[in-house]
């Protein structure tokens, strides 16, 4: 079977559990938001870059109206709320607070195997850079699990939707034969932008509900030929 497809990978929250929504929330503190909960980052920060959920932040907890009367002083508060929180997320790096997600690992390794190409497309500039410190087996070979994808475009464009176009694009770069492309996600900002571009969606359920071509609860449930009877069922 010819594998003509590609996948595209969101990293946080698909492939590695990471705690940048608790950095949000450590950070907010910090300027005095006491009410920072789970469901306003799902709405307003997660998978969105890190600029725009800061503003995000800044703006809808009253942090500008208390501490910015000018707009450059709102642009001098955004940069330093948002490198205050990434200080935060990469001290929790270090001290490896984070979690593997070894299902989306072990269905990333066997879709490899297949023969099936990969790209990592993260919003966050962070996300390479611990793919590349995460160690993970394949083929009996120690690797990491950066080193895992084809094509790596993380942290290179602004926003999901550039940095997927930017994935596909590097993908067909290298491999013509690919013309039909998917983006794993759990965000609904991020299958939203999929969308926008003409792209399959395959949808991780884990808090937020996702409008996906195909919706998950475990990558157990995710397997080649169901990815293939979606690419059929939607003459693509």
């Amino acid at each position: 079977m010819r594998m003509r497809f590609a996948i595209i990978w969101d990293f946080d929250g698909v492939l590695v559990f990471t705690p940048h929504e608790e950095a949000w929330r450590r950070a907010a503190e910090h300027y005095g938001v006491m009410d920072f909960d789970h469901d306003f980052y799902v709405r307003y920060v997660s998978g969105k870059p890190r600029y725009e959920g800061a503003d995000n932040i800044l703006r809808l907890k009253g942090i500008y109206d208390k501490f910015a009367r000018t707009p450059e002083e709102k642009e001098e508060l955004l940069h330093e709320f948002a490198e205050f929180k990434n200080e935060i997320v990469n001290e929790m790096f270090r001290r490896k607070e984070y979690r593997i997600n070894k299902g989306a690992i072990n269905f990333l390794l066997k879709a490899k195997e297949a023969g099936i190409k990969h790209a990592l497309a993260s919003a966050s500039k962070n996300a390479a850079k611990l793919a590349a410190q995460i160690d993970v087996i394949y083929m009996g070979q120690k690797k990491s699990l950066g080193a895992l994808f084809d094509v790596n475009v993380s942290g290179l464009a602004p926003n999901k939707k550039l940095v997927f176009k930017m994935a596909r694009k590097e993908l067909k770069k290298r491999f013509p034969e690919i013309d039909v492309f998917l983006v794993v996600e759990d965000a609904p900002a991020g299958i939203k932008a999929a969308k926008e571009l003409g792209m399959l969606t395959l949808g991780y359920l884990r808090e937020a509900q996702l409008d996906a071509d195909l919706v998950f609860n475990d990558f157990d449930e995710l397997n080649l030929e169901k990815i293939m009877s979606l690419i059929t069922s939607r003459g693509v």
